[in-house]
């Protein structure tokens, strides 16, 4: 899972010239030579039945083009597929392939290779694979249709597609073994390629759609210390790289730019809502009481620098499930929580272990601890090393704790936390009133649909799923010399979304 990141990190800055080895040798940023990137995730795999989202899809975009191309807004627009539709049923999609395209290797893409990757992806274990749960099947009904069969209506099957779900590699080479063989804007140049390291790719001279990749050659830099990152950025050596609020004004003042838009709802998550490990939280006023435990203001200007904007409800603003209604229902009120956690039997508050996260967000971690045992509360916090967090919470170990997921896609978001399999769902917890409605939401078309998805999100905070802060904003700085159009919805920039500024 990558959809959390080091926004919360406190970062020291050090000396430049000690971490860059000198600007002399960097490339032209900008230029329509070379577009550098630090990614501070390291690269998984090529087989994407492997592939994980967030920052990672920016590795695969060069080499793997996808069904369809999200827009700015994350609506589907037309790309390998140039057109799709679905049945009465809305469980059979069918798409038509655009002609006359081959990956590098030279082998045609068609429908029996669409079908050979979806089928292959599917497999997976990982956030991609996961997006094609609903797939049973796939038919190539001539060279240029496939017929897609789900077992069940997917809201956001099509915009999935275009995310390294729906991402197609050279059916000779599903497995990436020797490298990634695809039918992108490039090739990975494994000459110039340090693995763990420095990925470089060059431009496919057969590619379709050339002018919406203007930059002749990529290099993206894996940089997982925070600081490197940063230095590498101000140094010249790179031209985007993800960065901190704390570090934003640094950024500034080299003459850069920083952009942020809005990524993930942070808070306090409740996996346990059942009650299982902590039997308060099985109780709805419990946690409401956890709801008016926090000054989400003070949190989103001190610990987030105003790179955040105060929230109670899970949804993201612009999003077909946000509702303006909700967005203040939860105001900062320890001495309401007292009096809800003394309805609900615990006058005397209760004890919970959780996570330490400290190491990626020191701020979170100390405003999460002070307001809950200000509400008596007590914290015990359990020091496990941040490489062990995930597996940790998707065990089911804790009860609660600190996290962040990206909710602008209702269907997502659903899928990742509310049912009963979801990943970020680690007690299993299953609410019948809940699963009637996303039912009612999975069948849906337009309003409807549109209205079964907030009444999602009414349920979600009325009962108290979790109590959220803010939605933190995605932080990037780049280089005043290209042009970057942040995509709604995810933390990454797409790699087409970046060109020249000039």
């Amino acid at each position: 899972m990558r959809r959390i990141a080091l926004t919360g990190a406190a970062l020291t800055l050090v000396s430049v010239t000690a971490c860059s080895g000198g600007s002399g040798n960097a490339p032209a940023a900008g230029s329509n030579g070379t577009l550098t990137l630090a990614i501070g995730n390291a690269a998984t795999p090529w087989d994407l039945s492997t592939a994980v989202l967030g920052d990672n899809i920016q590795y695969y975009e060069p080499v793997f083009d996808s069904l369809v191309h999200l827009d700015a807004q994350a609506n589907p627009k037309p790309n390998l597929a140039t057109s799709w539709s679905y049945d009465k049923t809305r469980t059979v999609l069918t798409m038509k392939l655009r002609s006359a395209v081959k990956f590098t290797d030279g082998t045609a893409l068609d429908a029996a290779a669409v079908k050979a990757n979806l089928m292959h992806t599917k497999e997976g274990a990982n956030e991609a694979a996961g997006k094609l749960n609903a797939i049973t099947s796939v038919d190539a009904v001539d060279s240029t249709t496939v017929a897609i069969h789900l077992s069940a209506p997917d809201p956001q099957l099509v915009a999935s597609l275009g995310d390294p779900s729906g991402m197609i590699a050279s059916p000779k080479n599903l497995e990436a073994k020797g490298g990634p063989v695809g039918s992108g804007p490039y090739v990975l140049d494994k000459g110039a390629t340090t693995n763990g390291s420095t990925y470089t790719f060059t431009r496919n001279a057969d590619y379709w759609n050339k002018k919406a990749y203007p930059f002749n050659k990529i290099v993206i830099r894996n940089i997982s210390d925070p600081t490197a990152r940063l230095n590498a950025l101000l140094a010249g050596q790179v031209d985007w790289a993800r960065i901190t609020p704390q570090t934003a004004s640094q950024v500034k003042g080299r003459g850069l730019e920083v952009k942020a838009h809005p990524d993930s709802v942070e808070g306090l998550y409740i996996w346990d809502r059942a009650g299982k490990i902590v039997p308060a939280l099985g109780k709805v006023k419990v946690r409401q009481a956890l709801n008016y435990a926090f000054d989400r203001e003070s949190i989103v200007k001190k610990v987030n620098l105003g790179y955040a904007t105060a929230t109670s409800q899970m949804a993201t603003e612009g999003s077909s499930w946000y509702d303006k209604s909700l967005e203040k229902n939860y105001p900062y009120d320890p001495a309401k929580a007292k009096k809800l956690l003394a309805e609900a039997g615990y006058p005397n508050g209760f004890t919970v272990t959780m996570p330490d996260v400290s190491s990626v967000a020191p701020g979170q971690q100390a405003v999460m601890t002070q307001s809950l045992q200000d509400i008596g509360i007590k914290v015990k916090v359990d020091k496990i090393p941040f490489t062990e967090l995930f597996s940790a919470l998707q065990s089911g170990k804790y009860a609660m704790s600190w996290f962040k997921l990206q909710s602008g896609q209702p269907w997502d978001f659903i899928q990742s936390e509310l049912t009963k399999d979801a990943a970020w769902n680690p007690a299993k917890d299953f609410d019948p009133s809940l699963n009637s409605v996303i039912g009612k939401a999975q069948k849906a078309t337009g309003s409807t649909q549109t209205d079964a998805f907030r009444e999602i999100n009414a349920y979600l905070q009325t009962n108290a799923f979790n109590a959220p802060w803010d939605v933190l904003d995605a932080v990037q700085g780049n280089s005043k010399k290209i042009k970057v159009t942040p995509r709604s919805y995810v933390s990454a920039v797409p790699i087409r979304n970046m060109a020249p500024a000039s």
